[in-house]
Formats: structure tokens, C-alpha cells, sequence
């Protein structure tokens, strides 16, 4: 008797580790449907950017992908990008940014090639974009501009040009020394720090009013862009 108890115990604490380890590491649920090419051109180093959407018509892809390739550097730069569609995902709010990284986006997306994962999510305009590593987070209620900001951030790894805002490492359009760049000139004091110093008055990094990235994010991002063929 005293055997079978100890058995049953043995059973029910192993059920109860495999209930928990089941709640902390869900079943990978694999990625549904077939990539959809958008636009691709020919050759192998390509910048690979797939779409994916939440609670968004396919429709706006198109909209935000003409906006970007028509904006400098990018424009002089189309045949270095290949556009994928992966299909839906799921956005969160965290205070007034939205963000959609997850483990199942991440999933989702690798039924495409990519690079750069851009999801497009339907928040209220007051809802801010976001990025975080290789993935962004577009709310398309905001000025297309947004998709230019945060993708600068991922891309060419640039600092907001507001204040405050923290600098990422390794970060070069924000410094503590003016000129900027070389001999760029002029260059304007508060570049996510105060006491640091930006290459241009208004750009894109700084304000969702232009479409500029100004002379030194444009030589950063092209720096990047000059790896692809």
C-alpha cells in the first residue's frame, strides 16, 4: 500500500511539472499560409523586408512601401530591397507605444525571407510607433513619416534627434562635439541629450513634420545600404 502511494505521488508531482513547464513554454504553433512576394529583385544580398498586419488592409502595405521608395536614400536604392507579405500578427500596448514583438510574430515571419520585420497595426492616432531590434512597429494612424523615424533606428542605428531620449551604442548622429561630421556644418544643440549636438535643425529623426533625414543620417544610412547589392 505504502508503495502505491509513493507511485502516485511520483505520477502526480510529474503531471504537475509537465502542466507547468506547458504554461511557461507553450507548444510552438507553427506559421499558417505561403509568403506572398510583393516586390523582389534579382540577385542574392538583398535587404529583406516583410510585412505583416494587425487588424490593417493588405492595402496600406502598398502606401507605406511607395512612400518609402520614393524618400532619399532609399529612392536612388530600390533595387536593393526585395517586399514580402507574411500575414497577421498580434500588437500590444505598453503605456502610449504599441509594440508587436513576439515569439509568434517572429514565427509568422519566417515563412519569408527577412531582415526587417515591419507590422502594421491599426491604433488610435495618439498610440506612438515603436522599434525594437529588427522589428517595427508602424501605427498607421500615424504621418507615413513614422515608418522613415523608426526604421532609421533599425537600420542605420540612429538616435532620436529630440530631447530626451536615450542614445543607443554606437550610435553617430548625436555627439558631443560640434562639427557633427567632418566639416558638415551647421549643427544644433539637443540631440536626444541636451548637451549633445545634431547635424541638422528639423530631420526626420528629430520631427514627423519632413521627410528629410538630412546629410549625415543619409551618408549613415547609405553607409548601410552600400553592403547590399
Amino acid at each position: 500500500m505504502k508503495k502505491l502511494i509513493i507511485i502516485l505521488l511520483a505520477i502526480i508531482i510529474i503531471v504537475i511539472i509537465a502542466i507547468v513547464f506547458l504554461w511557461i513554454n507553450p507548444l510552438k504553433s507553427p506559421p499558417t499560409g505561403t509568403c506572398k512576394d510583393l516586390i523582389t529583385n534579382p540577385g542574392d544580398k538583398k535587404i529583406n523586408i516583410v510585412y505583416l498586419t494587425d487588424n490593417v488592409d493588405e492595402k496600406e502595405i502598398k502606401n507605406f512601401t511607395d512612400f518609402f521608395l520614393e524618400k532619399k536614400p532609399f529612392s536612388s536604392n530600390k533595387e536593393k530591397f526585395n517586399f514580402y507579405y507574411a500575414g497577421k500578427a498580434n500588437c500590444t500596448l505598453i503605456e502610449d507605444y504599441v509594440l508587436c514583438y513576439s515569439r509568434a510574430t517572429i514565427r509568422q515571419s519566417s515563412i519569408c525571407p527577412n531582415n526587417y520585420i515591419i507590422v502594421l497595426t491599426n491604433q488610435t492616432s495618439e498610440v506612438r510607433s515603436s522599434a525594437y531590434i529588427n522589428l517595427i512597429s508602424i501605427n498607421i494612424n500615424s504621418p507615413y513619416e513614422v515608418f522613415l523615424h523608426e526604421f532609421g533606428h533599425s537600420f542605420a542605428n540612429l538616435a532620436d534627434e529630440y530631447t530626451p531620449s536615450n542614445i543607443p551604442r554606437g550610435s553617430q548622429n548625436c555627439n558631443k562635439q560640434c562639427p557633427v561630421y567632418g566639416n558638415m556644418q551647421p549643427c544644433f544643440l539637443g540631440c536626444s541629450k541636451e548637451n549633445y549636438y545634431r547635424s541638422t535643425e528639423n530631420s526626420v529623426m528629430r520631427t514627423l513634420d519632413t521627410d528629410n533625414f538630412g546629410e549625415l543620417n543619409n551618408l549613415l544610412i547609405q553607409k548601410n545600404l552600400d553592403k547590399y547589392a
